[in-house]
């Protein structure tokens, strides 16, 4: 293992987390608004994935491959983001932490511990594996690992692309208020999205085991798929719905949480 190399990629795209995370707490407290964070967090991810690229000067087949996929992973998201998000406000969630702060107490100290410098840790976690990789990725060829890991991120790229497009006609269906959402990928999982979206990232990580060391990122990956399904996500996401709707109770009996598989039968 390189480790003088490894160390300073590794430092080089955490001071460029922190930078980035600081810009953007900087410009939320004018704003009142904290979720700006959420429309760019594919863009930071990707920041760092490219600035481990060129600062190590990677050039083979896998690290080029592995940026490319992680660009188009991005753009699609941020632009999803942006126009789902844009004009609505601050999502409820960070609205919620503002209460937290006694009054005359600055939310801006909270909200940069709680989310920016979390949200910071997380993208350079999740990016440990594609760091690695650029260190010692040079010479890794096309083999099977790289085959199988390029199916499964356009696997959770389908997946991930058709639900948000499914779910956002649904949204926008006056006549579909209040109802659940169980056709087309959602008969199958309460969370095709989230699903698409862990699977893209252990695709990317399987990717990656084609250089030597990379599994020591196992990390990232771990990590952004429990926060997914525990913190941010899934289950969060299905306590919420449960109170609002009451179908969901039978949607949950019946429907996988994240796993597309055939729905329950009585």
């Amino acid at each position: 293992m390189p480790w003088v190399e490894l160390g300073q990629t590794a430092a080089l795209t955490a001071a460029i987390a922190l930078a980035l995370v600081l810009l953007l707490w900087l410009a939320s407290i004018p704003l009142r608004d904290v979720s700006i964070i959420d429309m760019v967090f594919a863009v930071l991810v990707a920041a760092l994935v490219v600035a481990a690229y060129w600062s190590t000067g990677a050039g083979g087949a896998i690290p080029s491959l592995t940026v490319i996929l992680v660009l188009v992973w991005s753009a699609r998201m941020t632009a999803y983001l942006v126009w789902r998000n844009w004009g609505h406000g601050e999502d409820p969630r960070y609205t919620r932490l503002r209460q937290w702060v006694p009054a005359g107490w600055p939310f801006h100290w909270l909200s940069l511990r709680q989310v920016f410098l979390l949200q910071g840790v997380t993208i350079w976690v999740l990016t440990l594996p594609q760091q690695i990789l650029m260190v010692t990725g040079d010479e890794a060829g096309f083999g099977v690992l790289a085959w199988v890991g390029l199916a499964m991120w356009c696997l959770g790229f389908f997946f991930e692309t058709v639900g948000d497009h499914q779910l956002s006609r649904f949204r926008a269906d006056p006549a579909r208020r209040g109802q659940v959402l169980d056709t087309g990928l959602w008969r199958y999982s309460r969370h095709p999205n989230y699903f698409g979206e862990v699977c893209q990232w252990w695709g990317l990580f399987v990717i990656a085991l084609e250089a030597p060391w990379t599994w020591c990122g196992v990390i990232g990956p771990l990590l952004y798929s429990w926060l997914v399904i525990n913190v941010t996500g899934q289950r969060t996401l299905d306590k919420k719905l449960s109170r609002e709707k009451p179908a969901y109770a039978e949607y949950m009996r019946r429907t996988s949480g994240l796993l597309p598989r055939p729905p329950r039968r009585d």
